[in-house]
């Protein structure tokens, strides 16, 4: 697969990932369908926001590694920005849960930090 295909299909994803939360915020009354509102709001949530962060990430990495980037750096900044994105969620989550938020956001951070080395971990071996 080749990067540029691969940063087209993430693109893509970008666009319907932001016309779906459009579509959700003009036409689904959240009051009447809560489960249904809130769990597409979230997909559509971390869709956007991972897709549209790897690609910009993408490009600093091209200028950082100086025009040599393969589709193992694509693969990585979507990987990171999505542990990222879902780091955020739970934030807000255990926010609006009411719990305590300094120690649970380092905790989770920590954990999803190894996470993300492990997995790189697995990928150089």
């Amino acid at each position: 697969m080749k990067k540029r295909f691969l940063l087209l299909i993430i693109f893509i994803m970008f666009l319907f990932s932001l016309i779906t939360f459009i579509l959700i915020i003009n036409y689904l009354d959240p009051y009447q369908y809560k489960v249904f509102g809130l769990i597409s709001i979230i997909f559509t949530f971390v869709l956007g926001l991972t897709s549209i962060i790897t690609i910009t990430l993408y490009f600093i990495k091209k200028i950082y590694y100086r025009w040599r980037v393969y589709l193992y750096h694509v693969l990585s900044s979507f990987r990171q920005w999505f542990f990222f994105s879902l780091f955020m969620l739970f934030m807000i989550f255990f926010y609006w849960l009411g719990v305590p938020i300094l120690l649970t956001w380092v905790l989770l951070l920590i954990i999803v930090t190894f996470l993300e080395l492990f997995i790189q971990n697995l990928e150089i071996n």
